[in-house]
């Protein structure tokens, strides 16, 4: 007998022997994490772990709702919460859409109705009125109004400045003034604008000023409200120009008086020369020039008549 044939038995058993040792090799093969195969090429899965490969996972017991992708898990399904996934959260669950319409689950939570005809609006309340199958014929951005569909003639919401029967009269807005504290209204068509007095501010000059709330000044200084300091300013300005105009007059009055006294002194030393001359050449024909001050005029002065001018 050669070694080896003396060997081979040796070999059989380690062969045979082998094969159940190192684990029976399945086809086709098990997941090499989740199983493991047997000597009836059956694979015997991990807890946790299914199917034929051992490859699919077991949600956590309960959990009916909703899947998983590791083993134990419960991921919910859409529209269901919780820890197993067992409260409903489908909006079409509570039943929204009213008059036999059709309710739609749609993504996060929201829902459609889709209403039978003659309903219409978000949860088929509303009945398809006039305005609705006929269409609107209010005027100047008037409101269709129908009663939610159960009138039988639609009826117009006016804005304001509009009114009749589908608000096709533009009205007059400053009719009755709606300016308070003597505002002073001015129609835009539609709406109007009021022009508020000194100290009064808002859409209708309804709220007055009041600008000292804050208490503004410092170091004991005193606060006048806007229109009151306005008028303090006016009155002190008044004063003012009464006294320049005063003394623009008193100016002009002084000057006057000046001339008329200057006047009256130069004619007055005139008259004294004049008569110095006529006592000098008594017996004598004289002829005297006389100047004035804004005219020059020839005076002749005769003692007998026909006498000589000098």
């Amino acid at each position: 007998m050669t070694a080896t044939e003396a060997l081979l038995p040796v070999l059989l058993l380690l062969l045979a022997f082998g094969h159940s040792t190192h684990g029976a090799e399945c086809f086709p093969p098990c997941d090499p994490q989740n199983g493991f195969c047997e000597d009836d090429n059956v694979c015997r899965c991990q807890p946790g772990w299914q199917g034929p490969l051992c490859d699919q996972c077991m949600t956590a017991p309960g959990c009916y709702n909703g899947y998983c992708e590791e083993a134990w898990q419960c991921i919910c399904n859409d529209g269901w919460e919780g820890k197993l996934c067992e409260i409903d959260v489908r909006a079409c669950t509570s039943t929204p859409c009213a008059n036999n319409g059709s309710c739609v689950n749609l993504e996060n939570g929201q829902y459609k109705c889709s209403c039978i005809p003659g309903y219409t609006g978000r949860n088929c309340l509303k009945k398809e009125g006039p305005c609705a199958n006929n269409g609107s014929p209010c005027q100047n951005g008037g409101s269709c109004v129908d009663d939610e569909g159960w009138a039988s003639h639609v009826s117009c919401l006016c804005p304001p400045g509009f009114s009749g029967n589908f608000c096709e009269i533009a009205g007059d807005n400053c009719d009755p003034n709606p300016c308070e504290n003597d505002g002073v209204c001015t129609d835009i068509g539609g709406d109007f604008r009021c022009r508020c007095p000194a100290g009064f501010v808002d859409k209708t000059c309804s709220r007055p000023v009041n600008s000292c709330t804050s208490a503004p000044c410092l170091n004991g200084g005193t606060c006048l409200q806007h229109s009151q300091g306005q008028a303090i300013c006016f009155t002190i300005l008044g004063v003012l120009t009464s006294l320049v105009v005063l003394g623009t007059m008193g100016v002009v009055f002084l000057n006057k008086c000046e001339s008329w006294v200057s006047n009256l002194r130069y004619n007055h030393m005139l008259r004294k020369k004049k008569n110095l001359l006529l006592q000098y050449h008594s017996g004598e024909d004289l002829a005297v020039n006389i100047i004035f001050p804004e005219k020059i005029d020839m005076t002749t002065f005769n003692r007998e008549a026909g006498g000589e001018e000098i």
